[in-house]
């Protein structure tokens, strides 16, 4: 009978041993990822800021084309492709959405060449500037 109860204590203190290891393991795992799989977003490196929609002439011109009553809604948002900064204003409703994502000199995806869907499937967020309904 001492035997049985001895070798249930041992079995109490490998699970027990394993349970921890497990946890340890799945914390170790997770606090990894999530410091290699989050990018800071700097505003340094970037051309585009909040406060750009306010200062930037053709970026003001951009933007009070979309906030027209009645346009929908409106995402401002930065994105790196291929180490450049664009700003997209994303519309639903837009007919040539290649037209309204500029890089920091301006010119839109289509001006220099980029393909929209080439654009989105190799894109990284960085920041959203502006959500709104309009």
């Amino acid at each position: 009978m001492k035997t049985l109860t001895s070798l249930n204590a041992w079995h109490n203190v490998l699970a027990a041993k394993l349970v921890s290891l497990i946890v340890i393991g799945f914390l170790l795992i997770g606090g990894s990822c999530t410091e290699t799989e989050i990018k800071e977003y700097e505003i340094e490196e970037s051309c585009f800021t909040k406060e750009s929609l306010e200062t930037v002439s053709w970026v003001k011109d951009q933007l009070n084309f979309f906030q027209v009553p009645k346009q929908g809604p409106l995402r401002v948002a930065v994105y790196q492709y291929r180490d450049q900064y664009y700003l997209a204003f994303e519309n639903p409703s837009l007919s040539s959405p290649m037209s309204y994502i500029f890089n920091c000199d301006g010119k839109t995806i289509g001006e220099v060449n980029i393909h929209y869907n080439e654009f989105y499937g190799q894109n990284e967020l960085m920041s959203v500037l502006l959500e709104a309904k309009y």
